[in-house]
């Protein structure tokens, strides 16, 4: 179980690292298209898709990694009034429904990636750059896998910081 836990620490860890290099991508796109449109009265027609892309890419993939780090959005004041004990079950009610959305996206979003690809459909917001999405599609259930993995995993440990603080008799 521990090396299972590992394994799933490690993807989560090397994909939200791996994605974060997408930031500098979607950081020039978004400038050279301000630079153009400003300065030359130009319109890049690929910018608007592409950043979207990357920073779509970047949100999703680098969910599980922020939620292994903890750095995700979080409302602590329930966590705050509450004991350790309430408060770690509170944790996994949440990990729980975490878990059943991750599957449920992960099962519609395989059937849409999977129609899309069949299809090569392309971006629907008409640019001229018009781009083949089918492949950001299959993202989504991706991304929302390792989500659900990491909440596994975190899971996991909120269980064993429990029956830790009930041997310490805490």
């Amino acid at each position: 179980m521990e090396s299972l836990v590992r394994a799933i620490d490690a993807i989560s860890e090397y994909s939200g690292r791996a994605v974060s290099y997408l930031l500098l991508p979607l950081i020039l796109t978004i400038v050279y298209s301000v630079i153009v449109r400003y300065f030359f009265h130009d319109i890049v027609d690929w910018a608007f898709e592409m950043a979207l892309f990357a920073y779509g890419v970047l949100v999703m993939v680098g969910g599980a990694y922020t939620l292994k780090h903890k750095a995700h959005v979080r409302v602590d004041i329930l966590s705050y009034y509450l004991g350790r004990r309430s408060a770690c079950v509170l944790d996994l009610l949440s990990f729980a429904i975490v878990i059943v959305v991750c599957c449920i996206i992960v099962y519609l979003g395989t059937k849409a990636a999977y129609v899309s690809t069949l299809r090569l459909e392309r971006s629907s917001l008409q640019t001229p750059f018009n781009p083949q999405i089918w492949w950001y599609k299959w993202i989504i259930p991706f991304s929302a896998a390792l989500v659900g993995l990491q909440a596994i995993v975190e899971s996991i440990r909120t269980v064993h910081s429990l029956k830790s603080d009930e041997e310490a008799g805490r």
